[in-house]
């Protein structure tokens, strides 16, 4: 990408080589919460092969290739609004059945 780009995208030179969930959804500019579903839908992938509950940290430089490909951003929209509707579509059939 080149520095007369239109595209500004947030330096990644302040993270270290590798990321955790917080910073890159800091770097993303979604919450925290959005970072799970992401990695299900397979747009970012955790580095090595870590266990369900341990800190999962991502590669600061594959992040910065993917960012500056705007097909993927909208995808990574895309999953975001796909998890939240299938979320609240889940909580109103259980509110139906209960009512």
């Amino acid at each position: 990408m080149t520095t007369d780009s239109p595209l500004k995208i947030q330096p990644l030179e302040k993270y270290h080589a590798t990321m955790t969930k917080e910073e890159v959804a800091e770097a993303l500019g979604v919450a925290t919460h959005n970072i799970p579903p992401l990695s299900r839908a397979g747009l970012i992938k955790p580095l090595g092969h870590p266990q369900k509950y341990c800190v999962k940290r991502y590669s600061r430089d594959l992040l910065a290739q993917q960012l500056a490909d705007v097909n993927w951003l909208d995808k990574v929209v895309a999953a975001i609004h796909r998890h939240w509707r299938n979320k609240n579509a889940r909580k109103r059939a259980r509110q139906f059945q209960t009512a």
